[in-house]
């Protein structure tokens, strides 16, 4: 008993101590951020000081809703085993608002996060080119190679190696983990 009065009295005295703001951050799924800071006075005793700028309905407490950014909305239309980590392609889904360089690294980082591990991968913004992306190059017909182009959006090799294609083919290419 005299141990366990000793730690709760112990854990009493570090958090009133401490001095620190405790912050929680909640992602919910449409992606944006709850941010809730819980300000302590300055003599550990939760009562406002001249410190405390802001507070809204409970005493010393401040919420603030933070927009993050979201990721696009994807799926996985095919999907290989190989040697060396898995050939995925991955189609975009509702991208009518448009979608950037910033995303789509996102989206290759994300796929080979939760699909890893990946050794080559496709992003496309229609699956009506899935077959186009998966057939040998010298096999298209002009026609063909002009609807993947504007459809191909980038492709990782090696599991590491980013490179953009089609709308986004003058944007540099990196490796990840560099």
């Amino acid at each position: 008993m005299r141990i366990l009065i000793s730690v709760l009295i112990g854990l009493l005295a570090l958090t009133a101590c401490s001095g620190d703001d405790e912050e929680t951050t909640t992602l919910p799924e449409d992606g944006s951020a709850t941010a809730t800071t819980l300000a302590i006075g300055g003599d550990g005793s939760g009562a406002d000081d001249d410190d405390t700028s802001e507070s809204t309905e409970a005493e010393g407490s401040t919420t603030t809703t933070v927009e993050g950014p979201m990721l696009p909305a994807y799926d996985i239309a095919h999907r290989s085993p190989g040697d060396n980590g898995d050939l995925l392609v991955v189609v975009l889904e509702d991208v009518d608002d448009g979608i950037t360089d910033h995303d789509l690294e996102q989206v290759i980082l994300d796929v080979v996060d939760t699909f890893g591990p990946v050794a080559e991968a496709h992003v496309i913004d229609d699956v009506s080119v899935l077959d186009l992306v998966l057939a040998d190059p010298a096999d298209l017909s002009d026609e063909q190679k002009a609807d993947l182009e504007a459809h191909y959006l980038l492709r990782l090799v090696d599991g590491t190696s980013v490179s953009f294609q089609g709308p986004f083919e003058d944007v540099p290419g990196y490796e990840i983990g560099s």
